[in-house]
């Protein structure tokens, strides 16, 4: 019997490969609903690490190296994002160009919570000097930083999510005030699926409080060491909480997005699919930063093109009326403005107001330009978040991709009441009419 041929006329890639989803995530992250939320982060983020640095630190934790950094990336998370990091470090080099994008991203949000927990306890400037204890304030100005970022990226997050979500699993649009009033619903739920193991880690920190406090004395140091284990057990618990938070945090944002669930469950769930698949989720992960960062690596060279042709295209016209070749360095404040003396001497001068003002214009446009791009990678970032939670779920719970909890979806289908009349045969009930029916459904007849 001889075989017949089989033409494969289609190839169901998502079935194939379910983590092509991340790769949709795309068409999410370039809608205009997903930018605005994106830089409305963006913009925010900034202003409580600014006021928690005006409140708390003072020069002498500035003059600190390790923490004049920190209040530098702080004061500009665009900046960790863009191409001016292109050297950094823990960026992916494939042939030649560092991938960056949704990994710095990462890192901007998360390092300092790492910072908080790792911060040292004195700084000491030199040999002979007595050690000062900045880190009190150091502390609290991380602590509140920290805690708006939480509310920041939680509340936009989980309306970037929930964006994501419905173009992926429905392919429904979301429109912004839809997305906001959604992130108000539930964005309480996402920071409470966050604080409930900093919570958790702050209360194992009490009992070693009091160790620290009995360790004052050499009698003390004796009995805490014989009662170390207990630090040891409650240390690695605080271990295993963090490391799941640091991974599976913004699962939890994309949970509540999707399911629409209590902090608890969202919780439970990041942590469940963090800890059951972590092969899984780091294949994902790899193919996310990959894939991210190739298409942030083709945002931030436009970017950075658009601005040199905007100074490129303006410098021919500068230069043939001013007669100045170095007119242009001097609008983009790469050198100063210059005149000759009465000697002859051309000195260094300081920019007129109109100068200055001209300057300060063109910075903030470009400002605008890098942060609109920023923004893109931030909304990338959540929405890739939004499609390895699909794919986590599917994996750990055998959900369908499609699967997404709709808030306040009528029952289209739903049959009239039936009503038994006084002959005991049922009658079709006329159903009593309300201002939501009577918007649906404005020409129904009565039964």
């Amino acid at each position: 019997m001889s075989a017949q041929p089989v033409h494969v006329n289609k190839v169901s890639w998502q079935s194939l490969c379910p983590w092509t989803i991340i790769f949709r995530s795309l068409s999410a992250a370039t809608s205009i609903p997903v930018l605005i939320l994106a830089l409305l982060g963006l913009v925010a983020m900034p202003m409580g690490w600014i006021v928690a640095e005006t409140v708390f630190i003072d020069q002498g934790v500035q003059s600190d190296a390790v923490m004049a950094e920190i209040i530098q990336y702080n004061r500009n998370p665009y900046k960790r994002v863009f191409l001016a990091t292109d050297d950094e470090a823990n960026s992916i080099n494939i042939l030649g160009a560092r991938l960056s994008g949704p990994r710095m991203v990462f890192t901007q949000i998360v390092e300092p919570f790492a910072h908080l927990f790792s911060m040292p306890q004195y700084t000491t400037s030199g040999a002979t000097d007595a050690p000062t204890r900045w880190s009190f304030w150091a502390f609290l100005y991380l602590l509140t930083g920290c805690g708006f970022s939480l509310l920041v990226w939680c509340f936009v997050g989980v309306g970037i999510c929930r964006i994501c979500l419905l173009k992926l699993t429905r392919n429904e649009p979301m429109s912004l005030d839809e997305a906001f009033e959604f992130a108000i619903d539930k964005s309480r739920a996402a920071i409470g699926a966050v604080g409930i193991p900093l919570l958790a880690v702050a209360a194992m920190c009490v009992p070693t409080f009091f160790f620290g406090v009995l360790m004052w004395g050499d009698l003390g140091v004796m009995v805490v060491g014989l009662l170390w284990f207990v630090v040891l057990a409650l240390a690695a618990a605080m271990a295993l909480l963090l490391l799941g938070l640091m991974f599976g945090w913004p699962l939890m944002v994309a949970s509540v997005a999707c399911e629409g669930q209590n902090n608890f469950d969202a919780m439970t769930r990041a942590y469940a699919y963090t800890f059951q698949r972590p092969l899984n989720y780091a294949l994902y992960l790899v193919i996310a930063m990959v894939f991210g960062g190739c298409c942030w690596l083709v945002i931030a060279n436009l970017t950075d093109g658009i601005l040199n042709l905007g100074y490129w295209s303006t410098s021919f016209g500068t230069a043939l009326v001013s007669g100045e070749d170095s007119r242009m360095d001097v609008i983009r404040s790469l050198t100063a403005p210059t005149a000759v003396d009465e000697n002859g001497n051309v000195i260094a001068v300081d920019p007129s107001t109109p100068l200055y003002a001209g300057r300060a214009l063109i910075r903030g446009w470009s400002w605008l330009a890098r942060s609109v791009a920023a923004a893109f990678v931030y909304g990338l970032f959540w929405c890739m978040a939004s499609a390895i939670y699909l794919l986590l779920r599917k994996d750990v719970d055998d959900t369908e991709m499609d699967e997404i909890s709709v808030v306040n979806q009528q029952r289209t289908y739903e049959l009239p009441p039936l009503k038994t009349d006084e002959h005991g045969i049922p009658q079709v009930q006329t159903p009593t009419p309300t201002p939501e029916s009577d918007a649906a459904l404005p020409n129904q007849p009565t039964p």
